[in-house]
């Protein structure tokens, strides 16, 4: 046979199947922090929003604007706040905001601030400094609201809204005055969780499913292919049922699915989880019929296959599982929900799903030569900064030495001096050092101002207000290095299982300590 189309089509389904990675246009890859041998995980476990189901994020703002700024203004904030236009590029994963100045930071992975937004107006360097010098950001919890969630970003939006608003326009509140920056965010996070919580949000969202969602129309394929390969998969998601089964319905319905409804995709399906707390209490689940959406009164312990629960907790589906932790890939959206929580508590693999992938590896195809210029120049940066420093160490010497120190020198090398011939020769050595370093200096202020340059340049390719979402002050961010930490795998959408064999064994590029290379 010489083609594929000549071979049974048995045959030609099972090659579709194997996947061709090195095929693979980038931003759908599966990357690795570490090794993971796929064919020994038998259950594969998945959260649903922003995981299975792909927002539009810019209709969710919309209306997520919306619902908070009514139930804002019932309690008589200012109804200018319905002029606050959706920016899903200006919110993003992994900022830090500083309820106490009404700041928001981005941080590198050492907890240092990079760059700062005060609403929406960006802070000069030496505003940053003078506030976030000595001030590694962490500590303070109370003062400090991390953004770890997708379902967060509108709430930042509207909040640096609020905080200009509060600087430009006092007098909007009225007679008491506007609320400090704490309580402004305090509000603003109090009535976007009350609109998700009262139906405001998802009931506009469930009359419209398909305007909120991007379908997949690899995901169906792709859930088949990890089940006819005999691994076991599970939902576990914070939705309740009515949402989840709206939701799931739509985005995994269709003539060719291989299930007559989203239920048959999964062996175990678990709503309403609250996690992270899904991964540390004891609540037990509780069986809901799926042609009512009724609750039973009866309290489960172990959830049984083919069926829909709410609640529970992580010990109760481990052992209805039936497979050790480590056998477990739990696949989710939140870095801290669903990544650190299950990694810490449950020992479960994890896969996180980073839909940034798909706009920044574009740009770092098409920046890549400014990428390697500037790691490369940055490297050049750090040995010319130490060569300065070390000039300024030996100039330093150099003007503490007196003649008499020179004559006595060359008095001890039978080579007599004068202090005057001393003299003069200390001053040539002086003058040599001070140009030496004045060069080094000059050059290293060169490298760097342009390395910032370019590297700005790249940001903005990135994300006009805050660059990379994976990367901060040359290094990797706060956000990227707890992907790191936590993520065995990552990946931008779940379909991307669809490119690689169910028995793939993926190596993490194994890094070396710094001291190695010397």
């Amino acid at each position: 046979m010489s083609s594929e189309q000549e071979l049974p089509d048995p045959i030609r389904r099972l090659l579709r199947n194997v996947g061709h990675e090195h095929e693979t246009p980038r931003a759908r890859r599966i990357f690795t922090n570490r090794d993971l041998d796929f064919e020994q995980v038998p259950v594969v476990g998945f959260d649903m929003d922003y995981t299975l189901a792909r927002y539009r994020q810019a209709e969710l703002e919309a209306i997520s604007l919306e619902t908070t700024v009514d139930k804002l203004v019932v309690q008589g904030w200012p109804r200018v706040l319905y002029e606050v236009q959706p920016d899903p590029e200006f919110a993003i994963r992994g900022l830090v905001v500083d309820k106490l100045r009404g700041n928001l930071l981005k941080m590198d992975r050492h907890g240092y601030v990079g760059r700062v937004y005060h609403g929406r107006t960006m802070l000069e360097r030496s505003q940053r400094k003078s506030i976030y010098r000595s001030q590694r950001i962490g500590g303070e919890r109370a003062r400090f609201s991390y953004v770890d969630t997708l379902f967060s970003l509108p709430e930042v939006t509207l909040y640096a809204a609020v905080v200009d608003l509060i600087d430009s326009q006092p007098q909007a509140w009225g007679p008491g005055g506007p609320p400090d920056y704490a309580t402004a965010w305090t509000a603003v996070r109090a009535a976007i969780d009350e609109a998700h919580q009262d139906d405001s949000i998802k009931s506009r969202i469930k009359a419209n499913v398909a305007a909120y969602f991007d379908k997949d129309p690899d995901l169906a394929p792709t859930l088949h292919k990890l089940r006819s390969a005999g691994k076991k998969l599970f939902l576990l998601t914070n939705s309740l049922f009515p949402y989840t089964n709206t939701v799931m319905s739509y985005i995994l319905g269709g003539e060719d699915d291989a299930y007559e409804d989203w239920t048959s995709y999964f062996d175990w399906c678990v709503v309403g989880s609250r996690k992270p707390g899904f991964f540390t209490d004891t609540e037990p689940f509780w069986e809901i019929d799926i042609a009512t959406g009724r609750k039973s009164t009866k309290p489960i312990a172990t959830p049984s296959k083919g069926r829909v629960y709410e609640g529970g907790n992580q010990m109760g589906l481990q052992r209805a599982l039936g497979v050790s932790p480590d056998e477990i890939l739990y696949v989710g959206d939140h870095i801290y929900g669903d990544i650190v929580q299950s990694k810490k508590t449950s020992g479960w693999r994890t896969l996180l799903i980073a839909d940034e992938l798909e706009r920044e590896m574009p740009v770092r195809d098409d920046y890549h030569v400014a990428l390697e210029e500037i790691l490369t120049l940055s490297e050049l940066w750090e040995r010319l900064s130490e060569e300065v420093s070390d000039q300024r160490y030996l100039q330093r010497g150099l003007e503490l030495l007196v003649p008499a120190e020179i004559s006595r020198e060359y008095h001890a090398q039978a080579q007599p001096l004068t202090e005057a011939q001393s003299a003069a020769l200390l001053d040539q050595i002086r003058t040599r050092a001070r140009e030496r370093l004045k060069r080094l200096r000059a050059h290293e202020d060169s490298v760097a101002d342009y390395v910032k340059q370019r590297s700005v340049e790249v940001d903005r390719a990135f994300n006009r207000y805050w660059g990379s979402v994976f990367a901060e002050r040359y290094d990797s961010s706060f956000f990227g290095a707890q992907l790191e930490e936590y993520a065995c795998l990552y990946t931008s959408r779940v379909s991307n299982f669809l490119f690689v064999s169910p028995h793939r064994y993926f190596r993490a590029p194994h890094g070396a300590m710094p001291h190695w290379s010397l």
